[in-house]
């Protein structure tokens, strides 16, 4: 009487510890997801913070002065919109933009030429 008595009690003591076991387990993995959560908001928070102060680094008024202090002394040419769906398709989508833009500019013709 006195083995199957203790026979229980050892078997429901391991029961009762795997059962610790897997409830520590979900609680750490409970905690690592929270931390995980914390770090992907923190990581927002910067990305939001890093795209104003490129918002506010590309206004006009601040490239104007970049370009002013430029050795070029402000000459540039705007780069045309290079998106467009059916030209994704060809080679020429992957092209250096300066040579899209001198070929969508064109040469310049004098006027007196004719």
């Amino acid at each position: 009487m006195f083995a199957k008595l203790a026979t229980v009690i050892i078997v429901l003591g391991a029961m009762y510890g795997a059962l610790l076991v897997n409830r520590q387990k979900r609680i750490d993995a409970a905690s690592e997801m929270s931390r995980i959560h914390f770090r992907l908001q923190d990581a927002d928070q910067r990305r939001v913070r890093l795209q104003v102060d490129v918002a506010k680094a590309t206004t006009v008024s601040e490239l104007e002065k970049k370009l002013a202090k430029a050795p070029t002394g402000g000459d540039f040419k705007s780069i045309p919109n290079r998106y467009d769906p059916e030209n994704m398709k060809t080679p020429s989508a992957v092209e250096d933009p300066r040579t899209i833009a001198q070929r969508s500019t064109g040469p310049k013709k004098k006027a007196g030429a004719g």
